[in-house]
């Protein structure tokens, strides 16, 4: 019975993850939409809303990752979806822009406990094979960046109902609102709770993170927020460069924006696995530079090939995220993964956090010539500089230590049952 809810456990939190990711790039496929409806001063008045987001979701990371580690994880866990959930509902119903910006900020301070609960809930429902774990986690976020911009922009065309003033780019946003809080509510009644490791020494439980560990991963974290950077930069650009260059409608850029990121669903898991014991930070460094190097090739890619080139992107920017946080998780001791994890997205995530605002106010910039194909090849080959520049973190991350798991096997070995007799 202990497996099965461990396993059903790391399902709600996979399906939470996904959730998570939806709410957060909703609003890039509706970008021209809201502008034209709210009467808003270029994207970049837009995609702020989405920057304010993601900088108190990532400044409130730390604080979060010290709740992680002494409370509740399935609680805070919980509470985070329904509050994010709530806040993206509220936007559906509100065409002012101070209230939009509001809720952004109620939203991230939610959302923002969800990777710092969650990294050290689920590794430890499978303490000995706390890298798989991490990796089977990481699904959620494919499954989220493909559904939340892909159900944005068809229900913001397709969708007819009427209630009061809404917009037809409101409507995703109530309706994602609603199942966001039935799910939470579901996730607190069944998701477990993992024993915690030496859960009766208090002290040693809530002691501080060594100053010698809060350095390296802050330097780390510095280096590593160019992927970052990078990846949350692509999402507004590609939005533009889409609707803007190539003349596609709402609809059809959130399709192959959410397209694209399907290949996370398979690329984390997989990339972990492929990628255990020594092998894993070389890989790391492999997968950031293939990635940053596919990247700048975006808008050399004749319209056939436009989806598959983003795809094998997004499989190696989400994989290196699955593989990165192993790498850093299996090198520091259950206890401390919360507030790890919190260090690390609170400096890496608030500077890219930037990056949608960076790029409305470029595009913007460009006047009539956003309209030309060209013109977006120098950011995109920024980007993939950025992606590549990233690998220098390798190193670092070495200095954290040796990892803790053992290389693996196969995957259903990892996940077995059998595992979890530390878990209680």
């Amino acid at each position: 019975m202990t497996a099965i809810r461990s396993h059903i456990t790391l399902a709600l939190s996979t399906a939470l993850h996904a959730f998570t990711h939806a709410y957060g790039i909703m609003l890039v496929p509706l970008y021209l939409m809201m502008v034209d409806d709210l009467g808003l001063r270029g994207v970049r008045a837009a995609s702020l809303i989405v920057t304010i987001y993601g900088l108190v979701y990532c400044l409130g990371s730390f604080p979060a990752g010290i709740l992680a580690d002494r409370f509740n994880r399935k609680a805070l866990l919980g509470i985070g979806l329904i509050g994010n959930a709530l806040a993206i509902l509220l936007m559906g119903l509100t065409r002012r822009y101070e209230m939009l910006v509001a809720l952004s900020v109620m939203a991230g301070l939610f959302g923002t406990l969800f990777h710092p609960a969650a990294n050290a809930m689920v590794p430890a429902h499978y303490p000995h094979a706390p890298g798989m774990a991490i990796g089977l986690l990481g699904i959620g976020s494919g499954i989220g960046f493909f559904a939340g911009p892909q159900f944005a922009g068809w229900r913001a065309q397709a969708a007819r109902w009427q209630w009061g003033a809404i917009g037809d780019w409101q409507r995703p946003l109530v309706e994602a609102g609603l199942l966001g809080i039935v799910f939470g509510i579901l996730f607190l009644i069944v998701a477990r709770e993992a024993k915690r490791h030496d859960a009766t020494r208090t002290i040693h439980r809530h002691r501080p993170l060594p100053g010698g560990m809060r350095r390296r991963v802050l330097s780390i974290a510095a280096v590593m927020c160019c992927r970052d950077f990078a990846g949350v930069a692509t999402f507004t650009l590609l939005s533009i460069y889409l609707q803007k260059a190539l003349g596609y409608a709402p609809k059809r850029t959130g399709l192959l924006i959410g397209a694209m990121m399907l290949m996370g669903v398979v690329a984390n898991p997989v990339a972990v696995w492929l990628s255990g014991g020594r092998r894993r930070l070389r890989a790391l460094g492999g997968i950031l530079i293939c990635g940053g190097l596919v990247l700048a090739t975006v808008p050399w890619a004749a319209a056939a090939w436009l989806l598959p080139v983003l795809m094998c992107f997004q499989m190696l920017h989400l994989g290196s995220y699955a593989v990165g946080e192993a790498a850093l998780l299996e090198r520091v001791g259950p206890n401390d993964r919360g507030r790890v994890i919190g260090l690390f997205i609170g400096l890496a995530g608030t500077i890219a956090s930037s990056a949608a605002w960076a790029m409305g106010r470029w595009t913007d910039s460009l006047g009539s010539a956003a309209e030309v194909r060209q013109s977006y090849i120098l950011p995109f080959a920024a980007l993939g500089g950025l992606m590549m520049v990233a690998a220098l973190a390798m190193p670092l991350i070495a200095r954290l230590g040796p990892a803790s798991e053992p290389e693996p096997q196969a995957p259903a070995r990892e996940i077995d049952p059998g595992t979890m007799s530390a878990a209680g």
